[in-house]
């Protein structure tokens, strides 16, 4: 297992399936928690915080050193893995819930 820094790299070794994956690697790294397939542990250091990240059926961990690379991240993920306009995964994963109950 080693840690990786490249999120695009990392990234390209999960497969994200859906709304419900994006929302779930979303959630475990601003609630510091598991979702799904994913689990984040958050360090406290001298300067802020440091984040690891795992996924389930991948041996690499993503390493975020900062809470500057955990917001860069998600706005990545954002506008990478979603289509919504304002880079917002909740309001995008409550709309895209939303239609998804809609016949």
């Amino acid at each position: 297992m080693s840690e990786i820094k490249d999120y695009k790299a990392w990234l390209s070794n999960v497969d994200l399936e859906g709304h419900e994956e994006v929302y779930q690697l979303y959630s475990s790294i601003t609630n510091f928690e598991g979702s799904g397939i994913f689990y984040t542990d958050k360090k406290v250091k001298n300067d802020g915080y440091e984040y690891r990240v795992k996924a389930d059926g991948n041996e690499d961990v993503l390493f975020l050193e900062s809470d500057e690379a955990k917001h860069e991240f998600l706005q990545y993920l954002a506008s990478e893995y979603t289509d919504s306009d304002e880079s917002n995964i909740q309001k995008w994963y409550e709309l895209k819930s939303e239609i998804g109950k809609v016949d």
